[in-house]
């Protein structure tokens, strides 16, 4: 397990908050486990993933922010399932702004489930202070390789500093993946003006919160952390911060769009067997009736009551 630090200048991104979900602590490992957005979105992207990958022998995985790493073990189990092409080597690049220590611990889980599953491994770490100190000689690229990109959750973090996420969108021009999975909160919590801002908020996290009542018990105390320390954390950063520091924003899929077509970017189909999973996953929570699936064009809206919540899309260059 190879790793890279580099100690740039400029501030971390949601530390906190990110180190949480890469320990996989109590409050949000039970997210995980009883609210189905987080399922069905790593359950379709694997798919899709694996669907784009079907006749690569060497895979070169770079994920922005590895948050637990699980899904991994699920794309290495259905890379080790093909029958018409043997896997040579998965490589995974995990990029984080947040403690080395705790993605190395994802690390070694991960090459333990890749030994289980007898899966050529290896795994590099790259930590970063400032999203701009992120170079494609950092990589370790093979020319052989089929290379995808995991980025979830990761451009909202730097709405707030364009400049940052101009420099990662050319690194990642530069790696020219097979395919990009995207996902991102599927609201507008970007406008300038607060009184802008306030009826997005609203009615995304009433439909959150909303969920958490169905799908957790009442005095869970996990429950009362995730209110009130991660949602209450983003209900008073959107609206009560603004410049940089206001640096949790959202826009929906039709800006990210626009956004992507500017680097030669074009939409792909998530594919049959993507939305399958996906319609799976919600079968398998019993509050999966009041999760909604949605397409927009090529993209999965995955809604509550009708809601939108979260959006999944996968992109290629031109």
């Amino acid at each position: 397990m190879e790793r890279v630090s580099i100690k740039g200048l400029g501030k971390k991104m949601n530390l906190n908050l990110d180190e949480d979900i890469m320990r996989s602590k109590p409050p949000t490992r039970l997210n995980h486990q009883l609210v189905p957005f987080s399922q069905i979105q790593q359950f379709s992207a694997i798919q899709t993933i694996t669907e784009n990958l079907a006749e690569a022998k060497k895979v070169h995985v770079v994920d922005f922010g590895i948050w637990s790493g699980v899904q991994w073990t699920v794309l290495m189990q259905a890379l080790v399932a093909r029958r018409e092409c043997s896997l040579e080597l998965l490589k995974i690049t995990a990029i984080g702004t947040c403690s080395q220590q705790v993605i190395e611990g994802i690390g070694k889980r991960l090459e333990t489930f890749a030994r289980l599953f007898d899966v050529p491994f290896s795994f590099k770490i790259i930590v970063l202070q400032d999203m701009l100190e992120l170079k494609e000689d950092l990589f370790d690229l093979d020319k052989e390789e089929s290379i995808v990109v995991y980025a979830r959750f990761l451009l909202m973090t730097m709405i707030s500093r364009p400049e940052r996420l101009e420099s990662v969108m050319k690194v990642i021009k530069k790696l020219n993946p097979c395919v990009m999975l995207v996902t991102e909160v599927e609201s507008n919590h970007n406008p300038p003006a607060f009184t802008h801002r306030f009826p997005e908020v609203l009615f995304y996290y009433s439909a959150y919160f909303d969920c958490l009542e169905e799908c957790m018990e009442r005095d869970d105390e996990n429950r009362t952390v995730l209110e009130s320390m991660y949602l209450g954390q983003g209900i008073r950063t959107i609206l009560a911060a603004e410049g940089e520091e206001r640096n949790i924003r959202s826009v929906k899929i039709d800006v990210w769009r626009a956004f992507f077509s500017r680097f030669g970017m074009v939409e792909v189909d998530l594919g049959m067997a993507s939305l399958y999973q996906a319609n799976l996953m919600v079968k398998k929570f019993p509050c999966g009736s009041s999760c909604t699936l949605d397409m927009n064009g090529k993209c999965l809206i995955i809604g509550w009551k009708g809601t939108p919540i979260h959006s999944l899309s996968a992109w290629r260059f031109k």
